[in-house]
């Protein structure tokens, strides 16, 4: 593509992305422990399936409108302590929807996780474009993210076990392991310091000079586009079509998910490698390719074997697109401009609300096939934008 590549560092990632990465593994462990049993628990206050949506969605309401604030608060209080509110938070609310004893308290709980969960997700993205030189950020996104799929592929194992003890015990589990995440950040990380509070607190770049930046237009439209279709749809199409067009039991689709997670742990390494040295701008426009024709393949899929392989593969772009876009805005978003982490990570919010109720209005008129190629399209409105960011820019070290 013309790209010229960066050299790469031989130099180790910094200590900072290996604790993120294993902070991360322990937030997923815990939450693929109790997302699965979440529209369980909250079907036995004898609620409706409309209700039982609300409490999944509500989280992602509630983060995506408290991400201003997330963004305000690490600038003024520092991303290390921040990070630290976010896991406490969540691990607070998380015990709370446990003992609660009303289907009101579990609405409310579960929609105050959701200001930890911004809180945490725009601090540790400060912390690593922080802490990783522009040449490492490639390998350095891909670890960290790594954490999170390791964790969420460990996660509903153990929940099967747990959940086997009582409804309300992985609520309590996921409590405690944000917990220990919480102490592990208090413990390995050095607390933000008077010089770096003043240089967060800098606004010289704001909102509205990033988004003269076309890297930065284009990751906010990738990422919209992932929260749409990886995050969104396609949680919600795959168990569809192997419950009702493939007629198998639910846990197939369980083990479709699994699959696809590991061929997305294994790309990891190779995916980190190729962003740093092929460029962020070459793996974006190839994950999303990727990810675009594998959705459209998963429209057409006829049986179980042709859906985990188009899925696997399906990943394997969906892990290049992440780790190169999360790349691309480090190298136009300064430290000191959160507000650019979090539109971010509000553009990928919005995706996520706004996927799943497009794609099943789509699914109601027409078919499940069009709810894939419906995401395609969105997909690729990224990859376009990217594709007209400048080629073999060096990225600027803020």
């Amino acid at each position: 593509m013309g790209e010229t590549a960066e050299k790469p560092s031989s130099s180790r990632l910094p200590r900072q992305v290996w604790i993120l990465a294993g902070v991360g593994f322990l937030i997923a462990v815990g939450f693929g422990v109790m997302n699965p049993v979440l529209p369980v628990y909250a079907r036995s206050f004898g609620v409706s399936s409309f209700l039982i949506g609300l409490v999944i969605s509500s989280l992602s309401m509630v983060r995506l409108v408290t991400m201003p604030a997330s963004s305000w608060l690490t600038r003024m209080l520092g991303p290390r302590e921040m990070a630290i509110a976010g896991n406490v938070l969540v691990a607070f609310t998380t015990f709370m929807m446990g003992i609660t004893n009303s289907y009101l308290g579990l609405l409310t709980w579960r929609g105050l996780s959701g200001f930890g969960s911004a809180l945490y997700g725009v601090s540790s993205m400060a912390l690593l474009f922080a802490s990783t030189p522009p040449q490492m950020r490639g390998r350095a996104s891909s670890i960290s993210g790594g954490g999170f799929i390791l964790g969420g592929m460990t996660g509903p194992a153990i929940g099967g076990l747990i959940s086997a003890i009582s409804l309300h015990a992985p609520f309590f589990f996921y409590a405690g392991s944000l917990s220990i995440a919480a102490v592990v950040l208090a413990v390995s990380l050095p607390r933000t310091g008077a010089e770096q509070k003043l240089a967060l607190r800098d606004n010289t770049v704001g909102l509205r000079d990033l988004v003269k930046d076309s890297r930065f237009r284009a990751v906010i439209l990738v990422h919209f586009g992932t929260g749409w279709q990886s995050f969104g749809v396609r949680n919600m199409l795959v168990p569809l079509f192997v419950v009702e067009a493939l007629k198998m039991p639910m846990w197939w689709a369980g083990i479709a998910f699994s699959c696809a997670a590991v061929a997305q742990a294994l790309s990891l390494h190779f995916v980190g490698s190729g962003t740093d040295r092929l460029g962020r701008r070459f793996m974006i426009v190839t994950g999303g390719l990727l990810t675009a024709s594998m959705s459209i393949a998963l429209a057409f899929s006829g049986n179980y074997v042709m859906l985990v392989i188009w899925m696997c593969l399906y990943s394997v772009g969906v892990s290049a697109t992440i780790s190169a876009s999360q790349a691309m805005l480090a190298d136009a978003v300064p430290v000191s401009a959160s507000s650019g982490i979090a539109a971010y990570q509000m553009a990928g919010d919005i995706g996520l609300i706004l996927g799943p109720l497009i794609a099943g209005a789509v699914l109601d008129v027409f078919s499940l096939g069009w709810a894939w190629v419906l995401g395609a399209i969105v997909i690729l409105v990224g990859v376009v934008a990217t594709w007209f960011t400048p080629r073999g820019q060096v990225p600027m070290s803020h």
